[in-house]
């Protein structure tokens, strides 16, 4: 019922879709065997009904890899990630230090316009961006909004500790002792996994969401394997770029990922005209690696301009280069968005739907046509690799999914199995690839590490 949804508004639980179908509401299954044996019953006529549908929309494919995928996604829920919760306490607590501290620099500069408590404290509530902007104002501040880029760049010391108090603010509400109250009783966290979490496909995360912590922080390290055992982590490389590749046909991507090449150098080498790697001249290198990405997002030249910091002008001559230099890549979007503007939606390669409204303010259809074929078929491949990862490592003794953010999975088995278990994980992470892509090889990164860290 998601799927034919295809981003819209409509009911997805068992008695809704049963509504819509005009078949009689289902029991509750938890009322008893016979209501259960009913509900199943249920189920399956709801099921038989929808088939056609998928069938008549190109949806049978992608209706097959998701329900393959919901075993694995309930298993990573029952698992678990195994989780350090007094490392995490001991980071929480010096968050909170430290950002009591930056708040005793902070609140005597304001003291002059907002008046101070009886400890001589200035009475203002720095996380109330109401009050706080009133006060910036008052001391001859007023800036046009509360990002923390806007505060940093108020003179020192008031721009530079407000930057810094507002980082340790959104690290303590998000990574503070709130988080532990998602421990369970076996001390590990079991998250929420929501299948299809986003109208592209791709799954999200709550209850608590995985996805927001931050790659390379400590954060990430108290999610530690027990002694004795591992973390396995497979990372799919530049998974979107290949799928743009296979789907533009663009010679010099092909090329480039055929022979396992830095695509970020070739392409600025191509565009720039001079010699460029990860050591020489690398910050051309970063630039053509904003325009890649961007381009699989649909980002236009204001959006290029604020990831590379740049004006609006040298972005719109960076992508009228890049146009120039791959002009497969061009047509390719622009074609794309044209087509599925026409007919309403935009679909993955393996035929996942997303209904797009033309009148879309700011252009933002056509970016979502451009973008969500090439997001929505990298999420496909994702879950390809759940359901055939699940089924090969039952060939080991103790070796089970635990975790996945976008095109990233993560196992856990026991430590002497962890080498084989690598293996198996980059074999069926490129196999899944390769049931959807036929002619771009794809490239996976893995990691055998006790703790959940890259």
């Amino acid at each position: 019922s998601l799927l034919l949804a295809a981003g819209r508004e409509a009911p997805t639980d068992l008695a809704g879709v049963a509504a819509r179908l005009g078949l009689p509401p289902p029991p509750a299954a938890d009322a008893g065997f016979a209501e259960l044996v009913e509900a199943t019953r249920a189920v399956a006529v709801v099921i038989e009904r929808l088939m056609p549908e998928l069938r008549q929309t190109g949806m049978a494919w992608v209706s097959r890899i998701e329900a393959a995928a919901v075993a694995p996604v309930a298993e990573m829920e029952a698992r678990g990630m195994p989780f350090d919760g007094r490392g995490w306490q001991q980071l929480a607590t010096e968050a909170a230090d430290a950002r009591q501290a930056v708040a005793e620099r902070l609140l005597p500069l304001f003291a002059p316009t907002t008046g101070s408590d009886l400890f001589g404290q200035a009475r203002l509530n720095l996380d109330s961006d109401l009050e706080l902007k009133a006060a910036l104002a008052a001391l001859g501040h007023p800036v046009p909004d509360m990002r923390r880029a806007t505060l940093a760049g108020l003179p020192a010391p008031l721009g530079p500790l407000l930057a810094e108090y507002r980082e340790l603010s959104k690290l303590a509400s998000a990574y503070g002792d709130n988080f532990l109250q998602w421990v369970g009783t076996d001390g590990r966290i079991h998250p929420t996994f929501e299948q299809i979490g986003a109208s592209t496909g791709r799954m999200a995360c709550h209850s608590p969401n995985l996805q927001a912590v931050v790659k390379g922080g400590p954060h990430r390290r108290c999610f530690r394997a027990p002694a004795g055992r591992r973390l396995v982590i497979g990372d799919y490389s530049a998974c979107e770029l290949r799928i743009l590749a296979e789907m533009s046909g663009d010679p010099v991507f092909a090329e480039a990922f055929a022979r396992g090449e830095d695509l970020h150098a070739r392409v600025a080498t191509a565009v720039f005209g001079v010699p460029v790697s990860k050591k020489e001249r690398p910050e051309l290198r970063d630039r053509a690696k904003a325009i890649n990405f961007g381009l699989a997002y649909g980002m236009g030249a204001p959006g290029l301009a604020r990831a590379i910091d740049s004006d609006l002008g040298t972005a719109q001559q960076l992508l009228e280069r890049y146009f120039q230099t791959f002009p497969r890549i061009q047509s390719f979007l622009e074609e794309s968005a044209r087509q599925a503007l026409e007919r309403g939606y935009a679909v993955t390669m393996t035929g996942r739907r997303l209904m797009l409204e033309r009148d879309a303010a700011g252009g933002q259809a056509e970016r979502i046509a451009k973008n969500m074929p090439i997001q929505g078929t990298s999420a496909d491949i994702t879950k390809i690799a759940l359901a055939r990862l699940r089924r090969a490592l039952r060939r080991f003794d103790d070796a089970y999914l635990v975790n996945t953010v976008h095109d990233e999975l993560v196992v856990e088995c026991a430590e002497p199995q962890a080498a084989a278990v690598e293996r198996c994980l980059a074999d069926e992470m490129r196999a899944a690839g390769a049931e959807v892509l036929t002619s771009i090889p794809i490239g996976v990164d893995t990691l055998v590490s006790d703790a959940w860290d890259k």
